[in-house]
């Protein structure tokens, strides 16, 4: 008994002394021991995770970003950027090519492979495959789509005002972007407008959103994934295949019926011609993507342009005498015009800076054989990222980065040296 615990406060000791082994390794010794941020963060993930669970990461790397700079190590093997030039190298076409991690619902959809998440040979394929189903030419052939959405949105506006109710502006965006996509994705609108109401389904995606946290955390260690998907909660499986099943009995639908609507698999299949098409599944996979893509994001965004549009009353007149000196009716209202409203353009753009639907960025994972980011060599398998967040609230980027500005992507001399570049909302 006693030589049992001996052994058992030799191994205790040995493996307290390699932690902290490795932490000063993590600390002087490691390649990214250069790189800015808190000593805490150089050896464990914990700070991270702490905030991320508690939803306040965005503005805790941001506060990291004021303090250390454009460059942050908010993790052993992971480097945040607030940088222009950072956006150019970790976006753009490099030799070996970054890669991504494992999609989060990998273990319910093995042959998972979306535009998002596919290798490099797939996410070209794809990507020249979908291009034609977002051309400036197929959007065109959408806009009635789009028309009656608007239609039927306005006039639930006006219903819900004459009669003295409140109106929840967020609840309508959701329920008229989650229309248009599902008309696009599926063929089939969800009719959530026209019942002013979420259904099961469209609810449950928001509810799978809670539990993005402790997945996270998951994915990122190997022990703990491994563990997971083996004892996985049955509760958590069935609702992600209830959620990956509605996806997939609609495309199954969609395909089964066919369609002359100018939806998204129209448009994919019509330009596939003979080169290698999407897999039923890839087309699954896919359209869970842009239901959420193209949905809760795009409300997320108009919501903000709502908020602060009525927080800046100056604003919102100049907009309103734009849309109605350009317009003789709401019939009049089409693609065409409106892309040519200077300040409706800006003011999106800006809400979009202000209030980024994806604050923190994509993730990259660097190659073999590393990098060099704005002067400094990061080693392969570093995560690295943009945060949007960080970027667009800097005074390095942006004088007044805290005000809602329209003017200043409409030429205003006050903001003639802001960085434009460091606005990238769609990477």
């Amino acid at each position: 008994m006693a030589l049992a615990v001996e052994i058992a406060a030799a191994v205790s000791l040995l493996y307290l002394v390699y932690l902290a082994g490795h932490a000063i390794y993590l600390l002087t010794g490691h390649p990214l021991a250069g790189i800015p941020g808190p000593k805490t963060s150089a050896i464990s993930r914990i700070p991270y995770w702490r905030q991320f669970w508690n939803g306040q990461d965005v503005y805790w790397i941001h506060n990291l970003h004021e303090i250390y700079g454009p460059v942050v190590r908010i993790g052993p093997h992971d480097v945040s950027y607030a940088s222009a030039d950072a956006w150019k190298v970790i976006h753009g076409s490099i030799k070996g090519g970054y890669t991504l991690g494992k999609p989060l619902d990998a273990n319910i959809r093995p042959a998972n492979g979306n535009i998002l998440t596919a290798d490099a040979v797939d996410h070209a394929r794809m990507r020249k495959l979908f291009s034609p189903a977002f051309s400036e030419r197929a959007l065109r052939k959408q806009e009635p789509i789009f028309q009656k959405y608007a239609d039927i949105f306005t006039s639930k506006v006006r219903d819900i005002n004459n009669s003295g109710q409140a109106i929840d502006m967020t609840g309508l965006y959701n329920f008229a972007t989650f229309d248009v996509m599902a008309d696009l994705c599926f063929g089939h609108p969800l009719g959530l407008l026209a019942k002013n109401e979420f259904s099961p389904w469209v609810r449950s995606v928001f509810e799978s959103l809670q539990l993005l946290p402790i997945i996270s955390i998951i994915h990122y260690y190997p022990v703990l994934l491994a563990l997971f998907e083996r004892f996985q909660p049955k509760s958590v499986t069935e609702q992600m295949l209830v959620h990956a099943k509605h996806s997939a009995d609609r495309v199954d639908q969609r395909m089964q019926e066919g369609s002359d609507k100018p939806d998204i698999w129209n448009l994919v299949l019509s330009a596939q011609g003979t080169e290698k098409g999407l897999s039923l599944e890839e087309m699954h996979s896919n359209a869970d993507l842009f239901m959420m893509a193209g949905s809760e994001t795009t409300a997320t965004l108009l919501s903000g342009v709502t908020y602060y549009l009525l927080m800046n009353p100056e604003k919102m007149q100049r907009l309103c005498l734009e849309v109605r000196g350009s317009f003789k009716s709401t019939t009049d209202i089409n693609f065409d015009g409106l892309g040519n409203l200077k300040y409706l353009n800006a003011c999106l753009k800006e809400a979009m800076r202000i209030y980024p639907p994806l604050p923190i960025g994509s993730q990259r994972i660097v190659p073999k054989g590393g990098l060099t980011i704005l002067g400094q060599w990061i080693p392969e398998d570093t995560r690295v990222f943009c945060h949007h967040y960080s970027m667009y609230h800097s005074t390095r980027n942006f004088k007044n980065p805290e005000s809602f500005v329209p003017e200043r992507w409409l030429g205003d001399p006050e903001y003639s040296d802001d960085v434009q570049d460091a606005h990238q909302p769609f990477s």
